[in-house]
């Protein structure tokens, strides 16, 4: 049997009450940084920015892969988005977004249609909800352009992480992986 001396359970003690203080202390921090994420949702002045691309798999998206145009470092279900600039922006009561799209065209597309996700306006039946429980926001919102119907979700979480999910009338679903921010510079859209 080991024999603890006065001057060790002080140490012991000293270390438990510092674990407990520190715990604290990011426990503090986590709850500054969903009071920014409440902040910033509650302004609607945010840009998502995508770092992966999720296409739905498809027999022709495996040709593609096995073809070798899928980007290093990506597989037909993950493609990195690394250096290919994007957005989703929420500004006020308006969306826009170009997301590069991975996918298949349902129906032939006309001349001038565009190739990515492109979309700027008002979009329709938006919806911003949160998971009081989890901290975390959920959008909806419906949005068309002259090709095409976008149905958005949006899943962010605390962290400021984010999932995009959008389908489309003309073309496969896609989702994205990425972070939001605040807008830099709201007057410039």
């Amino acid at each position: 049997m080991v024999k603890t001396t006065k001057p060790m359970k002080t140490v012991i003690a000293s270390i438990f009450v510092l674990s407990i203080l520190f715990g604290c202390s990011s426990t503090k921090n986590s709850i500054s940084d969903n009071d920014s994420i409440h902040t910033l949702m509650a302004s609607k002045s945010f840009e998502f920015t995508a770092d992966w691309a999720n296409p739905m798999v498809t027999q022709s998206m495996n040709a593609v892969a096995n073809s070798g145009l899928i980007p290093p470092g990506s597989n037909v279900a993950r493609i990195n988005l690394a250096g290919n600039p994007n957005y989703l922006k929420v500004f006020g009561d308006s969306v826009s977004a170009n997301l590069p799209y991975y996918g298949e065209r349902q129906f032939g597309g006309g001349y001038g249609s565009a190739t990515g996700i492109e979309f700027n306006g008002i979009p329709e039946d938006y919806v911003q909800t949160i998971d009081s429980d989890k901290g975390k926001y959920h959008i909806s919102f419906n949005i068309r352009d002259k090709s095409d119907n976008y149905h958005v979700t949006m899943a962010i979480f605390p962290s400021k992480s984010t999932s995009v999910s959008v389908s489309l009338s003309n073309r496969n679903s896609i989702s994205y992986e990425g972070a939001i921010k605040a807008l830099e510079n709201s007057t410039n859209q």
